[in-house]
């Protein structure tokens, strides 16, 4: 399942009780999912990694306490018990929960532990309990883990398998990567723009085993972004192979190397909001632009046109005028793209869907531009 899909069965198994599990390789954003889930349930996010945890930690060390009791024969004794300390992480989860706040408890890498620590989470994921703690009933478990050989695939994970017992306690979620789905995410979240451009024009690279070299991931060009952004800030003092070695490090050498090239090559800005709309009436030159530009350029103005008018709707700060600017703005478009970037607006823009579908030629025009595709 692509990330749209992943994120909407999780919530599915959430509201169910149960527990799912989301498997994917390393740097496919299932991190990123729990953190968009949370968000948009207003649930505070605690997160444990399994990999970084020792036998016994997220038990809570044993201490020593004393008490007194009564004996058979009336008198007072004191004995002694076992009282676990409670892990960090499980502190966080308590103070959430006596703000009034529902937790979503995010337990990573639950097959990239020790073996008797993954029995100690499958005790606080299956049971809800460990060592005397117990889960609030407004946490919300959600775990994740990385691909097993086990189970019919070629991975080099270094991983510790579940019994077939425990396996039958989660529900599964097989999560792959989704360039489209990346780049609307990469938008959002402040991903360089010629980083989505690269990506755009070689989707491929998203997601890349590199033999005998560095894995590319949806993780990677994170890292590439943040990377590119600093050597755009500070060129003068940045050699061009310094900053071609921190890409290679972060997506291998042949995709680095095509990275670099990329960049260098195409320096013209993206068609941008105020090009369509600054002026009375769409520009010439912007139309000549539109006939000029690649189809992957195309697309990446018309997300970014879309997101600003979307934003608009929801600061009521939009008119009916927008709506036929952009419709202009999109017959100069090629017909097939044309088509895809309204089936987009009605599955990712629904402020201005609904205001689009008011309009008599923006219905005509994808009719008219759908027959033409169909013959």
């Amino acid at each position: 399942m692509n990330f749209i899909d992943t994120l909407k069965s999780v919530d599915l198994v959430l509201s169910t009780n149960e527990v799912p599990l989301v498997v994917g390789e390393s740097g496919i954003g299932k991190t990123a999912l729990a953190k968009k889930l949370a968000k948009e349930n207003n649930w505070s996010l605690v997160v444990i990694d399994g990999n970084l945890l020792k036998e016994g930690e997220i038990g809570g060390l044993p201490t020593i306490e004393s008490y007194t009791t009564t004996n058979s024969n009336g008198e007072k004794i004191e004995k002694k018990i076992t009282v676990y300390a409670v892990h960090n992480k499980l502190r966080e989860i308590d103070e959430e929960i006596a703000k009034g706040k529902s937790v979503l408890l995010f337990i990573d890498e639950i097959n990239r532990c020790e073996h008797t620590v993954q029995q100690e989470l499958m005790n606080l994921i299956l049971n809800r309990e460990i060592n005397g703690y117990k889960l609030h009933d407004d946490v919300k478990i959600l775990a994740a883990m990385n691909p097993s050989s086990k189970y019919g695939s070629d991975f080099d994970y270094q991983v510790v398998d579940m019994d077939a017992a425990q396996e039958n306690r989660f529900v599964w979620l097989n999560m792959e990567p989704d360039y489209n789905q990346w780049l609307n995410w990469a938008m959002d979240s402040g991903i360089e723009q010629k980083v989505i451009e690269f990506i755009s024009t070689f989707p491929e690279y998203l997601h890349r085993i590199n033999e005998d070299d560095v894995r590319a991931t949806p993780r990677s060009y994170e890292r590439v972004s943040k990377s590119y952004k600093v050597y755009k800030e500070q060129k003068d003092s940045i050699p061009r192979n310094v900053f071609l070695n921190v890409i290679k490090g972060n997506v291998g050498k042949v995709i680095a190397e095509e990275f670099i090239s990329f960049v260098e090559s195409d320096c013209s800005p993206l068609i941008s909001y105020e090009d369509v709309f600054s002026c009375e009436t769409l520009s010439s030159s912007v139309i000549e632009k539109v006939k000029s530009e690649s189809h992957t350029r195309l697309y990446l103005s018309a997300m970014n046109i879309l997101k600003t008018l979307e934003l608009n709707f929801e600061n009521d700060d939009i008119s009916e005028n927008n709506i036929n600017r952009f419709i202009d703005f999109l017959k100069s478009y090629p017909v097939d793209l044309m088509v895809g970037i309204m089936k987009d607006i009605k599955s990712n823009y629904i402020n201005v869907y609904n205001k689009a579908i008011e309009n008599e030629e923006f219905v005509e025009l994808y009719f008219e531009s759908y027959s033409m595709i169909r013959g």
